[in-house]
């Protein structure tokens, strides 16, 4: 996770939405020296917060991230949010920066974000926000933890990436079908993630194991359990 430092996130900010104006207007081209005019620094500066045309682009989505962060800090009472409503804070919050600039996002984000050859900052970052939603909802069972690691949180970024693709293609009034799929997206991993099942299974396969010897004789399933743990 890139590192965030206000003033110098004020300058890229500025330089990657003068950067996307210009690349609209430019029917996907534009020039740095343009860039630098717009915002009022020397165009070698540029250079010295992007190494390339692509990250500044690129930097665009990430600074969806930083600036819902930054939204958060004011949001009343947002730690007393169930997970499914962070989750679809997030998820609404991020639709409507992105519709900001439509036309940028319509015509870039295949093949900036999804068809990036390298996982983008864009995306380790909304990881890690997700990482952060979760691990501090504290009406988590302390069993979540055995599904929260890397592979978890990709998959949960995936399927945001996927919301906001489906959400480019989405015909339906006021794209009543994305909020609908984000809704019984969010509450089913509330769900998920709110159950005791785990907790009660951890419970149960405890009390089976330290009274082994009183349930093997007496319970057959038990006895078969127990087989197969002994030769494995």
């Amino acid at each position: 996770m890139t590192t965030f430092d206000p003033e110098t996130a004020e300058i890229k900010f500025a330089i990657a939405d003068a950067a996307t104006d210009l690349f609209v207007e430019g029917d996907g081209h534009f020039l740095i020296k343009d860039v630098a005019n717009t915002v009022g620094i020397d165009p070698a500066d540029v250079f010295n917060y992007f190494p390339n045309k692509q990250a500044i682009l690129q930097f665009y989505y990430t600074a969806i991230i930083y600036r819902y962060r930054l939204m958060i800090d004011e949001i009343d009472h947002f730690d007393s949010y169930t997970l499914s409503e962070k989750l679809s804070n997030f998820a609404y919050a991020s639709f409507d920066m992105l519709d900001e600039k439509k036309a940028f996002v319509e015509d870039t984000f295949q093949n900036l974000i999804l068809r990036s050859c390298s996982r983008t900052d864009f995306e380790m970052e909304t990881e890690e926000l997700l990482r952060q939603l979760l691990e501090d909802d504290p009406r988590l069972p302390a069993s979540s933890s055995v599904l929260m690691n890397d592979i978890f949180y990709a998959f949960l970024r995936n399927k945001y990436l996927g919301l906001i693709r489906f959400r480019l293609s989405d015909t339906s009034e006021d794209y009543e079908l994305t909020m609908e799929l984000t809704d019984k997206l969010t509450t089913f991993l509330q769900e998920l993630m709110y159950s005791s099942v785990l907790d009660r299974g951890f419970e149960l396969g405890k009390f089976l194991y330290a009274n082994r010897e009183n349930f093997l004789c007496e319970i057959p399933v038990v006895k078969q359990i127990f087989s197969k743990i002994e030769i494995r």
